[in-house]
């Protein structure tokens, strides 16, 4: 797969994400759903996120980078670090809703991801 592929296809996939996100929003009352909705919500909103971020994260790096690094790369740690952000963000949204998210809560979420994503670069060896 070439990066222009993967490029538009990731931007398909977080536009349909987005979409069922919006379509869930709009049209399901929480009141009245079942766990199983609130789960696709959350997943849909997993994904929309992911898709976001790492399209961001990409274009930034480029642009910032440049063509130090190679491209596979750069589409790699920013697709693995805008998924450990949108788990946070849905993480920490789920806890919200469940009104048992607190400051002390956040952050310990924040710094085991912050651990993870320490772990991730020290063992590929490369800053």
């Amino acid at each position: 797969m070439t990066l222009r592929q993967y490029l538009i296809m990731m931007a398909v996939g977080t536009a349909l994400s987005w979409g069922a996100v919006g379509l869930m929003v709009t049209m399901i009352d929480p009141t009245v759903s079942r766990p199983a909705v609130f789960a696709i919500f959350y997943i849909s909103l997993l994904l929309a996120l992911t898709g976001t971020f790492s399209l961001i994260g990409f274009v930034t790096r480029v642009t910032t980078l440049g063509k130090r690094e190679q491209l596979s790369r750069q589409v790699a740690v920013s697709f693995r670090q805008a998924f450990i952000l949108a788990l946070i963000l849905v993480f920490a949204l789920f806890l919200r809703s469940h009104d048992v998210l607190t400051w002390w809560n956040a952050l310990l979420i924040v710094g085991a991801a912050t651990a993870l994503e320490s772990f991730f670069i020290s063992a590929s060896g490369r800053p």
